[in-house]
């Protein structure tokens, strides 16, 4: 009775191990990203009812901001649920203005003018104002912003964070390093990731520097972390697709680096069609950075043949999707890649699954799908349009 009993202890031992090493090895796949619990099959949206109206007429930038969704106009932005209903606005006035976002911020500011507004979910989080008329801006998930400022032949590149607080700033001179194209506040607000661009040589040259944000509000002068020079490169993007990992695009050449400026892998010579860029980057995982690319990126859209390519942090390619058409619009984020081609959309996650499918009949030039809550908008000139799985309209009668 002692050794039976044993025996069952013992095989209760093994399974228990067995379990835990189940659950380890699935946490471990998560973590990387080799999995993904929010996507699980995929469904075909339609349309279920108009959430609110556009006017044709203005300049209007709609998206989807967590589980919100906001219109920026030139009168100022407005946040709505998926039931249509407003939860909050604030008003501006922009004559011409540029939206950048990073969920759950967002980034308005007048085409060349010295002001930024910043918001979450919840409404404004802050004004940036600059001395001199800003001709570039970006901000990050922390609600970290970098802004480049142009005054003659003087740049400025300034951080701040998420309270419009000054915590890096660098003065730069076109006849020394160039003209700052792009900058980019890593994920932490600690360092700033900066690409110039001079063209007074025989061949345009690109130089990466970083710099660390070490003492707030004080000019970061000479205090470059790291410097790289790629010749006959024009750097024109930089992206995050983790807080450690950031990508540099060039036309000639794409180069992935670690934050101390380590190179991590390239690839040269990719034909893209849009610039890559991750509306909200992933919290699990290594992350993924989703490109289109084409052997004529310049060619008409009709006799286009593009190319949907996943890169890993090691700039691997992961995922391969020929297409038989060019793609009219692209959307990325933390759930995957969303593109058109024609009148359909299709949305693949982060392994390169179909996720969802819509077929618009109002000649949407946007849709975003959150598997999350199984609701999605696409978007036309004229309206905002909720959409949902056909099976639950079908339930619904």
């Amino acid at each position: 009775m002692v050794e039976i009993l044993k025996k069952k202890q013992h095989k209760w031992t093994n399974v228990i191990l067995i379990v835990a090493c189940l659950v380890i090895a699935v946490y471990i796949a998560y973590i990387k990203g080799w999995i993904s619990t929010e996507l699980i099959g995929s469904v075909e949206l339609e349309d279920k009812q108009e959430l609110f109206a556009l006017n044709p007429k203005e300049k209007s930038v709609v998206g989807v901001n967590n589980k919100q969704i906001f219109h920026v106009s030139q009168d100022g932005i407005k946040a709505y649920n998926f039931d249509g209903d407003e939860i909050w606005r604030d008003t501006f006035s922009f004559s011409e203005f540029v939206v950048m976002q990073k969920q759950p911020y967002i980034a308005v500011g007048q085409k060349q003018g010295k002001s930024i507004y910043v918001f979450n979910e919840k409404g404004k989080q802050c004004e940036i104002v600059s001395e001199y008329p800003i001709v570039y801006f970006s901000i990050n998930e922390a609600g970290g912003v970098v802004t480049i400022s142009n005054n003659e032949d003087e740049y400025v590149v300034a951080a701040y964070n998420e309270y419009g607080d000054a915590i890096c700033v660098q003065t730069t001179y076109v006849k020394d390093e160039g003209y700052p194209v792009v900058a980019e506040l890593s994920p932490d607000n600690t360092r700033v990731v900066i690409s110039y661009v001079s063209g007074d040589e025989p061949q345009v040259v690109s130089r990466v520097y970083i710099l660390n944000v070490t003492e707030p509000e004080k000019e970061q002068k000479n205090s470059a972390k790291f410097g790289g020079e790629q010749k006959n490169n024009l750097i024109y993007e930089i992206e995050f697709i983790n807080k450690d990992t950031w990508v540099t695009i060039g036309d000639k050449l794409c180069v992935w680096y670690d934050l101390e400026g380590n190179d991590l892998g390239s690839e040269e010579d990719l034909l893209l069609v849009y610039v890559p860029y991750l509306y909200k980057r992933s919290t699990h995982g290594l992350g993924y950075l989703p490109m289109i690319l084409s052997e004529k990126p310049t060619q008409n859209i009709v006799r286009r043949q593009d190319e949907l390519v996943y890169f890993n942090h090691l700039g691997e390619r992961t995922f391969e999707l020929p297409l038989e058409d060019g793609v009219k619009s692209v959307y990325a984020d933390s759930f995957g890649t969303t593109i058109q081609l024609d009148r359909t959309f299709y949305g693949y996650n982060k392994l390169g699954n179909l996720y969802f499918k819509y077929t618009s009949n109002t000649d949407a030039d946007k849709v975003i799908y959150l598997p999350t809550i199984r609701k999605g908008i696409a978007v036309n000139k004229e309206r905002v349009t909720l959409l949902i799985p056909k099976e639950e309209k079908n339930k619904n009668g």
